[in-house]
Formats: C-alpha cells, sequence, structure tokens
C-alpha cells in the first residue's frame, strides 16, 4: 500500500487475544494480517494483495490501486468505532512496552521486575535505597535461582539497571525506580526526577506514546461516561509508571527538529499529558485559585527548558499571546510569556490555528475531549476535535426567534484567537455538521449580527 501512495494505520493485537475476537466477530477470520478501509472489511493479506494488484490493472488512468481498493471494502462488516478505539489503545500499549524498553535485555528487565516487588509496598510507593540494599537484594535473588552461575557480575547487574533507566541516582546518593520516582517538590518539573541517560526517541515518537498511554489509562480509570477520571487508581495503574519515564526523555528530546504540524501535535499531545500527569503525581488542586497557580507551576523539562502549560497554550501553541486570566498594569500592553532572547521563542507557532482550543484539555468538566495528534493527519485531527466540540449544543447553540448565538466561554476568553465576526462564524459553519449544520449557515445568512450569549462554564474538576 505504501507503494501505491495509500495512507494507512497498522495495529498489534498481539498481546490481547480479546482484540483478535474483536476483529473476528466483524471479519469472521481468526488469524492477522486483517485490512479494513474506514472501519469496513477488505480481507486478509492475500486477499488484499491480490485486490491491488486487480486494481493496478484496471484502474492505471484513475490513480492505480486506489479507487478500486476503496470500493472493495464490505459495508455490511463495520468495526464499531469503540473498537477501533481499544484497538489503538491496545496498538499505544504494546509500542510504549516494546519502545521504551527496547534497549534493556531480558534478564535484567526480569530481576528489575523481581527488586520492585520487593521494595515497592503499599506503604512506601517511592522508596529511596541505599546502594547495599539494592546489592543484597540482587544477591539473594541470585540465590534462589534455579540454575544459578556463580560468576555473575552483581554490581555489573547495578549499573546495567542505571545505565537502562530502570533505576536512578538521586542527588542524595539514594537509588530510585524510574517508574516510582519520589513526587516533584513544589515549583520543580515533574519530570526532573531523574536525568535520562543513553538513546532517546524522536520527539514526535515520544509524544504520541505518551498520549496513547495516557488515553488508556483514561480509558480504564474514567468515570461517568469518561467525562471523570479517578486520579488515585490511575496513580496506582502500573503502566502510569511507564508514562512516568518515558516522560523525562522529554528533556533530552528537541522539537526544534519537527515541521510546523508535527511541532503543534507535539505540544498539544504534551499539554494534555502535563495536566493529567501533575494531576496524578501532586493531586488535584483543591479550588479554583489553586487551579490558577496549577497551570504555572505545573510543568515539563523540554529539551532543557522548563514548560508549564501556560507556556505551552499561551507561549507556543498560542504564538506568544497573553493568557486571559493574565494581570494588565496600567498603560502597559499585554505580552506573552517568552520575552525577548528566551530559547523557548523558536518553539513558537505562528500564526496560531484557533482549532487547538477544541484539542486542549485543562482538567475541567467543560473541557474538550481528549484525543491522540500526529503531524501527519493533524488537519483531520483538529477538524474532528471541532465538530465533536460543536456537536454539543452547550458549547455552540442558536435560536432563530430570539436572534440569540449561544457559545462556550471558550470563544469570549479567546476572541482575538478566532478572527473577525465573519471568519469565527466561518469556523463554526465548518464545524457544525450534518442538518444542524445548514440551519446555522441559514441562521448566519439571516441574521449576520446575531445576539451573542456565552455560556456558563463548569470549572469542575473531572475527578471522580
Amino acid at each position: 500500500m505504501s507503494q501505491r501512495g495509500i495512507p494507512f494505520e497498522e495495529l498489534s493485537v498481539s498481546n490481547d487475544p480479546s482484540l483478535l475476537a474483536s476483529l473476528s466477530s466483524v471479519s469472521g477470520l481468526k488469524t492477522v494480517p486483517q485490512v479494513f478501509v474506514g472501519g469496513a472489511f477488505v480481507g486478509d493479506g492475500e486477499a488484499t494483495i491480490s485486490l491491488l494488484v486487480k486494481s493496478d490493472n484496471d484502474d492505471q488512468s484513475e490513480g492505480g490501486g486506489r479507487k478500486s481498493f476503496f470500493s472493495a471494502a464490505d459495508k455490511s462488516k463495520i468495526l464499531p468505532a469503540p473498537t477501533i478505539e481499544k484497538l489503538r489503545v491496545g496498538d499505544a500499549k504494546e509500542k510504549i512496552v516494546a519502545l521504551a524498553y527496547r534497549d534493556v535485555s531480558e534478564q535484567i528487565l526480569i530481576s528489575w521486575d523481581k527488586l520492585k516487588t520487593v521494595f515497592i509496598t503499599p506503604t512506601d510507593a517511592h522508596p529511596e535505597l541505599s546502594r547495599n540494599e539494592v546489592l543484597e537484594a540482587l544477591i539473594h535473588q541470585h540465590k534462589h535461582l534455579p540454575e544459578k552461575d556463580d560468576h555473575v557480575d552483581i554490581e555489573g547487574m547495578l549499573e546495567e539497571l542505571i545505565h537502562s533507566n530502570l533505576m536512578a541516582e538521586t542527588k542524595g546518593g539514594k537509588l530510585i525506580f524510574t517508574t516510582n520516582p519520589p513526587p516533584p517538590k513544589r515549583g520543580e518539573a515533574i519530570n526532573s526526577c531523574f536525568e535520562w541517560k543513553g538513546h532517546v526517541l524522536p520527539p514526535s515518537q515520544i509524544s504520541e506514546l505518551l498520549q496513547r498511554g495516557m488515553s488508556q489509562l483514561l480509558d480504564s480509570h474514567g468515570r461517568e461516561g469518561g467525562k471523570a477520571i479517578d486520579y488515585k487508581a490511575l496513580a496506582k495503574d502500573p503502566a502510569f509508571g511507564d508514562i512516568v519515564r518515558l516522560s523525562h526523555q522529554l528533556a533530552k528530546s528537541d522539537p526544534a527538529v519537527l515541521s510546523r504540524d508535527e511541532r503543534m501535535a507535539f505540544y498539544i499531545n504534551i499539554y494534555n499529558v502535563l495536566i493529567v500527569h501533575a494531576m496524578t503525581a501532586r493531586g488535584p488542586p483543591p479550588n479554583l485559585a489553586a487551579r490558577m497557580l496549577f497551570y504555572g507551576e505545573a510543568k515539563y523539562v523540554i529539551a532543557g527548558n522548563e514548560y508549564s502549560c501556560n507556556d505551552i497554550e499561551n507561549g507556543v501553541l498560542r504564538g506568544n499571546r497573553p493568557s486571559p486570566a493574565s494581570v494588565q498594569l496600567p498603560f502597559t500592553k499585554p505580552t506573552g510569556p517568552f520575552k525577548g532572547g528566551d530559547p523557548r521563542l523558536s518553539q513558537v507557532i505562528s500564526p496560531p490555528d484557533p482549532r487547538i482550543h477544541f484539542a486542549l484539555n485543562c482538567g475541567a468538566k467543560s473541557c474538550p475531549a481528549i484525543r491522540v495528534y500526529t503531524g501527519n493527519a493533524l488537519e483531520m485531527g483538529l477538524q474532528a476535535a471541532t465538530e465533536s466540540f460543536c456537536a454539543d449544543e452547550s458549547n455552540v447553540n442558536f435560536d432563530r426567534n430570539s436572534n440569540t448565538l449561544t457559545l462556550s466561554k471558550i470563544f469570549q476568553w479567546y476572541r482575538p484567537d478566532f478572527g473577525s465576526d465573519l471568519q469565527l462564524q466561518e469556523l463554526l459553519v465548518n464545524g457544525v455538521t450534518g442538518k444542524r449544520g445548514i440551519s446555522l449557515k441559514n441562521f448566519f445568512e439571516e441574521a449576520p449580527k446575531p445576539k451573542l450569549v456565552f455560556a456558563d462554564y463548569n470549572w469542575d474538576l473531572n475527578e471522580a
């Protein structure tokens, strides 16, 4: 398919038999690969190749195998949207484990898991250990192996645990598990618990893996139809430890190499992960005043520079514009978070895309849904986010009788980002789909300057 210019997404089901069963219930096949187009079943690998070859011969004048291939999908065999999302989540979990631990030997991973079983307890989830404590535990492990090697280098095993970023040494000389570091102190970046050593994944890959991993956790620990999160249960999930460990690669990964779309997807994903990571690690802020402080204090180190939630949203994604919540002194010009000479200015995306406001989730119940964004499908992702946000009548609504347009307060707080009245109306018409979208278009044609009302925003935390 790559040779024919047909974009595709490859998802693995090797670690979860239930996912293969979900596919089989639609396709009737019990093996992989299975190919679907737009959720509709096409065939197994052999059948797909035959279709591509046949369509090459039939449709050379119409773009090779594309037209016939797409039309071959069986519309009676459709994967439900929840199944597709579960496939993506399962694939993400597998990729995170495979990529995050790809340079670690199986023997070291086994020893590490045993050490965690010994030292991580309900009363001490973030142990700080002396070197001797870890060495003694490794010696004890070795003594109880059924086929032990008397020449095993225990000191070397400990060094490999550290070199593989499974354990790390604190400034105080203690050893910690990188999946269970001590909670960061107030003011510290939450991915600065240890320094990552060795190989670092590309920034776009880190961003996507973090967001897919977090999506899997939210799927497992979401409540009330996904509108609330059980942060305490999430914190105890071993998969959260993988997120914590992986986030430390950001400090050594430079998004300057990314294209504009890749950079935008990177920072949207990182913002959404940072919010959940910080609320899980530190606990959700107890009130609205604490929440406003939280957005400035929750931060990651990226390529050696600190980025708070406010820095990512207002500095990078909004083109270095002042926050709507910032206080402006008399006779001063409002400015963005990055001042002259700030190295983070190189990351600013200008002009910004106003649809980011339908992609960023700050942890409030009125916030948009969380999705995974990639550079090569950013336009599709932002449009889907816009349509999803605008489909909710509490965000976008209109009444012909009273000539009233009711919008989410997001449109009020970030009004300059949405351009002129005409540009805002165009965005809304493009975001509201189906018959309701046609009605909205007619509404604007009949009343180009409707009365504008902003709905109350639910700042309650999405905490279960």
